[in-house]
């Protein structure tokens, strides 16, 4: 049993690092791509010519900048100076020529780069704090449906799971990296580009307001699903070993929209009278849960978890430039198209609760639509492609006769549906501990298939664990003692 090119992880002894340097050097240039993102915004804010006009509805883009908008400011441009005063003790360090400079451990760098990227993003959670630790109400109420359709995300992986502290540090992002980085973002917008549009003599005051309703829905779009999708693109590089396809990128952007969703929803309730606070959690936390941003994100999740196994530098920017245009372009038409239907819902249905039980899904399901079945399409297919390869690599692990696949178990672990009755049998006779440890075993034998069949895919890379170590993992849940499985598995130069 040969490992395939490039499996670099199968030799004894050679283990891949769970999180190597580079892995955190990406995560560092996607937090720089955000703060400059946001620098940029910083200067247009500072340069834009002063609002002159006297119509009534400008006051709206003349509103005192909130305390958390200008609290966010200070402490990024502290947070930048932390992570230059890092990077510069790393590179002075780290150069060479000075033999009694001393050198710095691998812990010492792993620190720096974590301090590095923990100042540059950090400072994006301060106005998602302040507005969820500020208006707890409304996060009680939409805590319960995100949590239950964060699981479902979770149970959409029929196979192998991604851990659930993964699928949770996505959720995390989106609530605060992502979404703050989002109101952030659009909170300058609304303060800074109408003095673009809208100062001077107001001559064509009708254009102005044109350009600026749509240019306000087009940066909307850019800037939310930039920051959704950083999100996705740092879990990715930090924790390849999990993200294994466009199943892993659908299901991780699909946490982190939901994240943004909760976000975003507590903060609009915070901003709108009690009158429509109803509407607001209809139309966020139920009828659009699951689409909106949940599916834009997971497209431009799809494109980055595609690259796991693309070969060329072209092809993996294409996927994620076509994931992220997706998304963008999908956000930007939802916007626009669900400003002019909105304003006809009245008179398309003149009662105000058929408007909102029976207008408000047609709406949503003519703007958003296209992309939650595009999402499930792609969900479907990487499904589909995980079953077959999973049928070889199972079979091919219950003919090595080692014990830790039997060929009566395939069957039930390619079935979804079987393993589901039968964690709610074991959980009624067991419980919550019988269905911890059914659960734990069964991900394990899928872990062990999935690997195999990574490392025979053109790509394989040091991300994949050895595959002693999974099967010995699979062999201890099993209840195979260790001075068994000593015995009785041959090493990999027997099997080779």
């Amino acid at each position: 049993m040969s490992a395939a090119p490039g499996a670099a992880s199968t030799l004894p002894g050679k283990a891949p690092a769970r999180l190597p340097r580079y892995g955190l050097a990406g995560a560092i240039t996607v937090a720089l791509v955000l703060s400059a993102v946001y620098a940029a915004g910083q200067i247009l804010f500072w340069s834009a010519p002063e609002l002159t006009s006297r119509t009534t509805w400008i006051k709206f883009f003349l509103l005192p900048e909130p305390v958390p908008f200008r609290v966010t400011r200070v402490v990024l441009l502290i947070g930048w100076g932390v992570a230059a005063l890092l990077g510069l003790g790393l590179l002075l360090t780290r150069r060479g020529g000075v033999p009694e400079r001393p050198v710095p451990t691998e812990q010492t760098v792993l620190a720096c780069q974590y301090g590095i990227l923990g100042a540059l993003l950090l400072p994006f959670a301060v106005m998602p704090l302040a507005g969820l630790g500020g208006h707890l109400p409304q996060l009680l109420l939409c805590l319960p449906p995100t949590l239950a359709a964060l699981l479902l995300v979770h149970r959409a992986q029929l196979y192998r799971r991604m851990p659930g502290w993964l699928l949770a540090a996505g959720f995390g992002w989106g609530v605060l990296i992502g979404g703050g980085f989002g109101l952030v973002m659009i909170t300058w917008m609304q303060r800074s580009v109408p003095g673009y549009f809208m100062s001077g003599p107001w001559e064509r005051p009708l254009d102005g307001v044109r350009e600026l309703y749509t240019l306000f829905p087009l940066g909307t779009a850019v800037v939310t699903e930039l920051g959704k999708a950083a999100g996705v693109a740092v879990l990715f590089v930090l924790f390849r070993r999990h993200v294994d396809g466009v199943v892993s990128g659908v299901v991780l952007g699909a946490a982190v929209g939901l994240g943004f969703n909760l976000t975003e929803t507590v903060h609009y309730l915070s901003l709108v009278s009690p009158a429509h606070r109803f509407t607001q959690l209809w139309d966020r936390q139920v009828v659009g849960l699951l689409t909106a941003h949940v599916a834009f994100t997971a497209l431009a999740g799809a494109g980055i978890g595609a690259t796991r196994w693309l070969l060329s530098r072209r092809d993996r920017m294409l996927a994620i430039g076509g994931g992220l245009l997706a998304a963008t372009g999908g956000h930007f038409e939802a916007d626009v198209v669900l400003m002019h239907l909105d304003g006809r819902r009245a008179d398309w249905y003149p009662n105000e609760t058929l408007g909102l039980l029976v207008g408000i899904p047609v709406m949503t399901a003519i703007t958003s639509g296209v992309f939650v079945a595009l999402y499930a399409l792609i969900l479907r297919c990487g499904l589909r492609a995980q079953a077959v390869g999973l049928t070889r690599a199972l079979h091919a692990e219950a003919v090595c006769g080692l014990g830790a696949v039997t060929e009566p178990e395939i069957g039930l672990l390619l079935s979804p549906r079987r393993r589901l009755l039968l964690e709610l049998r074991v959980w009624r006779r067991d419980g919550t501990a019988g269905l911890r440890h059914l659960l734990r075993f069964q991900q394990a034998q899928l872990d062990l298939a999935t690997q195999h069949w990574h490392r025979e895919r053109p790509g394989a890379d040091s991300y994949i664990p050895e595959e002693a170590k999974l099967r010995e993992r699979v062999l201890e849940l099993k209840g195979v003692p260790a001075s068994a499985q000593s015995t009785s598995l041959p090493t990999q130069e027997t099997l080779s």
